[in-house]
């Protein structure tokens, strides 16, 4: 509430600073490109917020009357609002307002606004790089799905090139072809956490992650972060902010920006009791494979002398030989369905870290299953030679 309260004692405080908000279905059960509003307040120029609605934190006269109803025109239109010259307590001001839209479905998902002095030029006050993201994930199985694209700005933050191809927003049930970068803009939701979040905030991201996965009402959900920018090589603090997308399951959306916030270390979370008694205890290799995300979670020390070559992105799916993947998912569904029961032994070609070759190992499979009840999301598997 502090910075809430700062808000209400200095009327000028927004003058000047780009205001950052987020946006909400007006109604989950309408059409997702119609009925967006104003969400919560993110960030006042450098100071951030953490889900305060705007009208608590603009409260005062002038902010009101030149960007709390043009932000909302602007998210409800999905255009640029803009006016050169508004006469308000004795002084003449600009107002600009810019909409943040989707790489994929074009849905605005947040917007910027800032409201200035007249003589003074837009050009000494920039709007902040703030990128949008879509993020596509389905059930396992031998359609599961984990992608997210990037529009150009987030491409920016993370000092990557952004590709070539121009953004063409569609209907995601009949997207065009989803290339990977650097020829696209779309990236395997695996590889994007284990390559481009730096490891001690990688707990956060996925925290952040199982949270939208978990949230049927739309809340928004907020991480900070670090990762590596691409060109200084530098850490770069950044902040998520997301929502999973009205009346369209599977589908998630949200923008990152940069933030000041992002100071201490997240803690590791320990693995589920029973996986970590596995892990401990156990003398033969073994593994923890998240269902959800057919990601590889975590392994002990046997699993590393077995020299496989492990995907960089942990896409459990990479790990296998094609014509296995089916008898994976096999034995990860019914390891899930009977929890803390043993299934199998499963033959399976795993990939060496020698070109093109295969090593057969036998699989064990026990679903882990959770406290609170509900789907089985990890399972142990101990890896051994074929007997």
């Amino acid at each position: 509430m502090k910075n809430v309260n700062a808000a209400r004692r200095q009327p000028g405080t927004a003058e000047g600073n780009w205001v950052l908000v987020d946006t909400r279905p007006d109604d989950p059960q309408r059409d997702r490109h119609r009925g967006r509003k104003v969400g919560l307040l993110l960030a006042v120029g450098q100071a951030s917020y953490h889900g305060v609605a705007p009208r608590n934190a603009l409260d005062h006269r002038l902010a009101q009357h030149l960007l709390r109803y043009r932000l909302e025109q602007a998210v409800r239109e999905g255009n640029r609002v803009e006016a050169d010259r508004v006469i308000y307590a004795g002084r003449e001001w600009k107002v600009r307002v810019l909409p943040i839209t989707s790489p994929i479905t074009g849905t605005v998902v947040a917007a910027v606004g800032c409201y200035i002095d007249a003589a003074t030029d837009w050009a000494t006050v920039p709007p902040p790089l703030v990128g949008s993201w879509e993020w596509r994930i389905t059930e396992a199985g031998a359609d599961h799905e984990n992608t997210i694209a990037w529009t150009d700005e987030l491409f920016e933050l993370y000092g990557l090139a952004p590709p070539e191809e121009e953004s063409q927003p569609g209907t995601p049930r009949e997207p065009a072809v989803r290339r990977r970068f650097p020829h696209g803009r779309w990236w395997d939701g695996t590889y994007f956490l284990n390559n481009l979040v730096m490891d001690s905030w990688r707990p956060a991201v996925q925290e952040f992650r199982d949270r939208l996965l978990h949230d049927s009402g739309g809340g928004l959900h907020l991480c900070s972060f670090k990762a590596q920018h691409r060109v200084t090589g530098q850490p770069v603090a950044l902040r998520l902010a997301g929502r999973a997308a009205a009346g369209m399951p599977g589908w998630f959306h949200g923008i990152v920006t940069m933030d000041v916030g992002a100071r201490k270390n997240a803690t590791f979370p320990t693995p589920r009791p029973l996986a970590q008694a596995f892990l401990e205890a156990s003398r033969d290799p073994l593994i923890v494979v998240d269902r959800m995300l057919e990601e590889l979670d975590s392994a002990n020390s046997h699993f590393d002398g077995l020299n496989l070559a492990v995907p960089t992105d942990h896409h459990v799916r990479k790990l296998v030989h094609p014509f296995d993947v089916p008898a994976l998912t096999k034995l990860l569904r019914e390891a899930g369905a009977a929890p803390e029961r043993p299934v199998g032994p499963q033959r399976l070609r795993l990939a060496t870290l020698s070109a093109d070759v295969w090593r057969e190992f036998e699989i064990l499979a026990v679903g882990d299953a959770p406290t609170s009840g509900g789907e089985v999301r990890y399972v142990v598997c101990r890896i051994s030679e074929p007997s």
